[in-house]
Order: structure tokens, then sequence, then C-alpha cells
């Protein structure tokens, strides 16, 4: 009975906020008319997919219990790290292999320091964040890091395929490769089980440890990729590149339904709250306000989606 009250809240969840980004979509159709132009949307898409890439990554992260701080500064860095080495005359491919080697060990490192040292999430990746942060603001010391902007590079985030930008190209790619991961494998099903319970997953024998720091691997590798796009779309990285990316990440995950609390997460609603996000900041453009008001309504809708997601789940387990 409680299985099908939480499959059915699930649904809900799915269902209502697909429902909100549609009435989003019309009101700003209505309330502009340059919002529907094909230019408009593939920017919106393009906006869109940057901060989709690491709401992955913290769906996994929220799904097992966890919480993942350090993703805007590893973002940050990993495009550095590409950029440095494709300015040094480095092959792009050496580059951007580098960019996401530092992403990934930067999430073992932080699943590492929670699962050895038995540090909470919120400190360890809060401290990492600032460790990685500084790192970069010591690279860009002499002014961003540039000179990497070759046509095989820039092509990856300023090329199309198909009428996509390739950004949107490559993270369709890896949502159906995560979609399969989260859902019919048994790492997916693992992450689940661990932040349901964490005691009962260990005692049927799931490495939670391994798992543990698997799920943070991912969320610094899929940071790192959104760097790196990122860096070829901008050509250039600041110090303060990625900096507010954890909180998008976070919205976006919560916004798609996935508990803060562990145990549930979706990657389809992952990408809507992205999308959702992409519009908010895409209308607040289109009606000339200022974009400080995002950060204001980003704050908002997590409050309010974290409160309805203890609602609901209370309610379920009341059934």
């Amino acid at each position: 009975m409680k299985k099908q009250a939480v499959a059915q809240t699930k649904k809900f969840d799915e269902l209502g906020i697909l429902v909100v980004m549609i009435a989003l979509f019309v009101f700003l159709a209505v309330a502009s008319p340059f919002f529907l132009k094909v230019e408009n949307i593939q920017n919106l898409l393009l906006q869109s997919v940057f901060v989709m890439l690491v709401g992955f990554g913290m769906t996994f992260v929220l799904t097992i219990g966890g919480i993942d701080l350090s993703v805007g500064s590893i973002l940050g860095y990993s495009g550095a790290v590409t950029g440095m080495i494709i300015a040094a005359g480095g092959n792009i491919f050496l580059g951007i292999l580098a960019g996401l080697g530092t992403g990934a060990a930067f999430g073992i490192l932080n699943g590492l320091l929670i699962t050895q040292l038995k540090i909470a999430p919120f400190l360890v990746t809060f401290a990492m964040s600032s460790v990685v942060r500084g790192i970069l603001l010591l690279s860009t010391t002499n002014g961003a890091v540039s000179g990497f902007a070759v046509p095989e590079f820039t092509y990856l985030a300023q090329g199309y395929i198909a009428g996509l930008p390739i950004p949107v190209f490559i993270t369709i790619i890896v949502f159906v490769i995560l979609l399969f991961l989260f859902r019919f494998t048994s790492f997916g099903r693992n992450v689940t089980a661990i932040g349901s319970n964490r005691e009962v997953a260990f005692l049927s024998g799931v490495s939670c440890d391994k798992v543990t720091v698997g799920v943070y691997m991912l969320s610094g590798l899929l940071a790192a990729l959104s760097g790196i796009l990122l860096a070829a779309r901008l050509t250039a990285v600041q110090s303060e590149m990625g900096g507010g990316y954890e909180m998008d990440a976070i919205a976006a995950a919560v916004i798609g339904g996935t508990s803060m609390a562990g145990g549930k997460g979706s990657i389809v609603g992952a990408i809507i709250g992205a999308v959702i996000l992409g519009m908010i900041s895409n209308g607040l453009d289109l009606l000339s306000v200022n974009q400080f008001y995002r950060q204001i309504i980003v704050g908002a809708i997590i409050i309010i989606a974290v409160a309805l997601e203890r609602f609901t789940s209370r309610k379920a387990q009341r059934v």
C-alpha cells in the first residue's frame, strides 16, 4: 500500500512540474513576442544544458542522501585545466581528458573523505568548494585563462548538429546513459536503496562506501563536462566561472522531484527543472527584469519544493 502511494506521489511530482513548465512556457510566449523565435529557443536550450549536466550529478548525490556544494568550483577549474592545456599547445583531446579527469578526481576525493573519515557531506563539499575555487583564483592571478579558442574546440559549444546546438546533442546522449544507469542497473538501484535506508542497504550486501564514492565521482565528472563545454562557449575562463551552479543544480534536481532527504530521484525531472530555471532566466531578460530577482526566485523555489516534498512524503507514509 505504501509503495503504491509513493509511486503515485512520484507520478504526481513529475506531472506537476511538467504542468508548471508548460504554464511558464505559455506565459512567456504571450508576454514576449521574441520568446518563440527559433534563435531564442536555441539560446534557452543552450542556457539550460550547462545546469542540466550538473543537475544530473546532483540528482544522484541527493538520492543517495548526500549533497555536493563543490560542483560550481569543480566546473570552473576543470574548464580552466582544459583551456590551459590547449592554450599551451597541447592536444585538444588530451585537454578535454585532463579536464574530465580533474573533475572525477575531486569527486573521488569528496567521496573518500565522506566515507573514510565519516565527515558530513555538507562540510566536506563546502570545504572542497573553497579549496578548488582557491586553486582557480591562483590559476587566474594574471587574468582569465584564454588563448584556447581554436576552431576544433569552440565548435563543441558553438556548432550545430541537425539544427541542435552540440551541447544539447551531447546532453541528450548523457541523459540516455544516465537514465539507463539510474533505472536499470544495480548501481542505480543501490543509490536509491542507500538513500532510503543506509543500514538496511548495507545488511543487504550493498557496498555503501564504494557506491557513495562512485556517485561523487560521477557528480564531479558531470560538473567537469559542463565546465569544458562552457569554456568552449565563452572562450575564456574567469575566476568566478561556475559560481552559483551548485544552487542551480540543487534547484533543478529538487524541482524535478528529487528528495533532499534521499531515497527518491528523477533524471527526467532534472531536465524539466533545469529548463524551468532556464525559462525564468530567459524570461527575465526578455521582460527587462533585473537578473538579481532570479536568485530570489531560485531560493524561494527550493524552499517551496522541499516543503511540498516533505508534505507529500508524510501523506504517502500515512496511507
